[in-house]
């Protein structure tokens, strides 16, 4: 008898998720937050009705293909600036970004024979071999279309004469932090492609561009979350034990995050010792 109440809960158990992934698997992804949190953008394709299978599972297949373009043209670069931008800017962009759909991913298809239509869900990655960083950071450093960088951080002095506890000189740090949580939940900020880490007065703490290509295409810019605990065990995922959480100060031009000069300098003394910037050990809390 309890073997076969175990087995009724698990046939639930699975149909519950099965259920619940079927849901998530034919929903659209296309909002800035759901793109860089999930880590991908996700349109269903409807075909109209009264047409044979074939036919309306390519005309949806061709609908998805185009609303994915529209979606990608729509992904910030950096600030106010889209891809739509850099692809009037750039033929060579122009060409790539044309030609990127053709590593999108059918994520499904179901004909409806009742009514003669299809729907198709297809995908693209942000990260990942063959995924929007892959393809895009390159062409942007070949084209010069990376934001300007600005003077990088550097605190006055190494031991810090800040208010935070945690700025030592690296030298005197035992346990230093190995990743970095921002939270910029109380500002109108924006996930792009490239989001920067800046102090008040433009100097830059966190410059995702100059991150080694492997990485950046691995992680981006970092993470996305809308939970403190969930940016943790993200953080865990790539290897960060002990993560240093700051509040934003301020955002500039929508992308770049500010920070105080205290939490600046703890940034830098800890980054000298665990080197988490360069390994993109990063994730944005949005709200």
């Amino acid at each position: 008898m309890r073997s076969l109440i175990k087995i009724l809960v698990a046939v639930i158990v699975i149909s519950f998720c099965g259920a619940g992934y079927a849901q998530q698997m034919w929903q659209n992804v296309t909002s800035d937050r759901d793109i860089f949190t999930k880590g991908y953008i996700q349109v269903i394709g409807i075909s109209e009705s009264g047409q044979s299978r074939y036919r309306a599972i390519r005309a949806a297949t061709l609908v998805a293909q185009r609303d994915l373009l529209e979606i990608i043209k729509g992904i910030r670069l950096y600030g106010t600036t889209t891809v739509k931008d850099g692809m009037l800017q750039s033929d060579v962009i122009k060409t790539e970004v044309e030609g990127f759909l053709r590593g999108a991913v059918k994520c499904g298809e179901r004909y409806h024979p009742e009514q003669g239509f299809a729907e198709v869900c297809m995908r693209v990655y942000l990260k990942g071999s063959g995924g929007i960083y892959d393809v895009l950071i390159p062409l942007m450093k070949e084209e010069n279309m990376m934001p300007k960088s600005g003077k990088a951080y550097s605190p006055e002095s190494p031991a810090g004469t800040f208010n935070r506890p945690e700025v030592k000189a690296p030298s005197e740090i035992a346990s230093p932090y190995d990743g970095l949580v921002v939270d910029v939940r109380k500002f109108s900020f924006k996930p792009a492609l490239v989001n920067r880490i800046i102090t008040k007065k433009g100097e830059v703490v966190f410059d995702p561009s100059k991150i080694a290509s492997p990485i950046l295409v691995e992680r981006g810019c970092g993470g996305y979350t809308t939970d403190i605990s969930k940016a943790k065990a993200l953080l865990k995922t790539w290897g960060s034990k002990n993560p240093m959480i700051v509040s934003a100060v301020g955002v500039y031009k929508l992308t770049d995050v500010e920070v105080s000069d205290d939490d600046a300098s703890a940034i830098f003394v800890h980054d000298k010792k665990s080197n988490f910037l360069a390994e993109a050990k990063v994730v944005f809390v949005l709200k």
